[in-house]
């Protein structure tokens, strides 16, 4: 019996989804009508492919594919005369307890859509969402946990920082004080290289003979350098001139 030609699913492409199938589950059920109102209900959602069967229906739902046009994410459910089968793929890095989660509520709509064809035994729906609970259950806490736990790291880390961060505020207050005594004496530096750069060729050579003049032919180049505030290779350097000009005799 031909049920229609709104989707059609090659045997090829289902047997590529068999293959790739990971997890699933199944409920006892029984069909009221025929297969042909069941394909009207399951029809009236657009994104499924339908195909019949010998035991009944079979009915893909292809939520991704890859790049290579092949399906992802997906699920097969098989409505067979005395039961519903269920099986769907979980990619890696996927949680199985949210994918199967996710599954169950897809699949309860379905069963919602098709409620008037199919006759589904209430113990196993319960069991289904004592399944799903409990699995619901554990996801949040997991993912409760796993929270608990990057809070705690990034606590961690904050501290860390808070103390390296105080650290390097006292470091920095710390170059902060040595930097200011060192431009003081930066300053100091300056004011005596001016003071000593004030005393002009002339004056020093005036001063340097007067000074041996007075101290009987000799000098003491530390204590002139000491009184007139002047470097003592710089009277060195003039002493050195006054000789060469004649202005001076060296002793031996």
């Amino acid at each position: 019996m031909i049920l229609g030609n709104k989707k059609k699913v090659i045997g090829k492409e289902e047997r590529e989804l068999k293959e790739s199938i990971v997890d699933g589950f199944e409920i006892r059920a029984r069909i009221k009508g025929d297969k042909k109102d069941l394909f009207d209900e399951l029809s009236k959602l657009t994104f499924l492919e339908i195909a019949e069967r010998n035991e009944g229906l079979i009915v893909i739902n292809v939520e991704s594919r890859d790049i290579r046009k092949k399906p992802y994410l997906f699920s097969v459910t098989y409505f067979d005369r005395d039961k519903i089968k269920v099986l769907y793929s979980c990619v890696a890095g996927m949680s199985p307890k949210k994918r199967r989660l996710d599954i169950l509520s897809y699949f309860l709509n379905v069963l919602t859509l098709v409620g008037d064809t199919y006759v589904v035994d209430e113990k196993e729906i319960y069991q289904l969402l004592q399944n799903a609970i409990k699995d619901m259950s554990e996801y949040v806490t997991l993912d409760y946990e796993r929270m608990y736990a990057e809070h705690d790291s990034l606590k961690n880390e904050v501290q860390t920082l808070k103390k390296q961060t105080a650290t390097l505020r006292e470091s920095n207050e710390l170059l902060s004080r040595e930097n200011y005594g060192l431009k003081t004496r930066l300053e100091e530096y300056k004011l005596k290289l001016e003071k000593y750069e004030s005393v002009s060729d002339e004056v020093l050579a005036v001063r340097l003979q007067e000074w041996i003049s007075e101290h009987s032919g000799e000098i003491d180049i530390t204590e002139f350098s000491r009184v007139y505030e002047v470097p003592e290779s710089r009277i060195e350097e003039m002493l050195n001139k006054l000789v060469m000009k004649g202005f001076l005799e060296s002793r031996d």
